[in-house]
């Protein structure tokens, strides 16, 4: 059951809203990096600086202390298996000379997770919001 205080925006309403399209509006506004709750209030207000709540809803994005831990356990997961992907076949191909897989195994594990820290922690928020929604007194 979708909570009855989660605006929508007009274009985002589909009546009925079963589970499928709330996910998937949930999944929509963390790839904007929006507000699960609203969908208009930004996350971020710099590169790496979260609000601490909704500038629209007033929603508390840090639920509670650890919160993130998730986010940076996936987006760690996924720049390893990035690296993996991109630094085997490079090493087994004998094309590749030495100076090149230095260059790319010393820059890929700082630059990947950099890359990925705002879309995998918005999208953790929207995750933890499907599983977890937050209660009308929390907004």
């Amino acid at each position: 059951m979708i909570p009855s205080y989660c605006i929508m925006k007009q274009s985002e309403v589909h009546l009925p809203m079963t589970n499928k399209h709330y996910a998937l509006l949930l999944l929509r506004r963390g790839l904007r990096q929006r507000c699960p709750v609203c969908g208009r209030g930004k996350i971020f207000k710099g590169w790496i600086k979260t609000y601490e709540r909704c500038p629209v809803c007033n929603f508390a994005f840090e639920r509670e202390p650890g919160y993130y831990t998730g986010a940076v356990a996936v987006n760690l997961v996924v720049s390893e298996l990035l690296i993996t992907v991109i630094a085997v076949p490079l090493a087994a191909s004998q094309s590749v000379s030495l100076t090149v897989l230095i260059a790319l195994g010393c820059t890929l594990p700082f630059l990947l997770p950099l890359l990925f820290y705002r879309p995998t922690k918005s999208l953790w928020m929207s995750f933890d919001h499907f599983i977890h929604p937050a209660s009308s007194e929390g907004v």
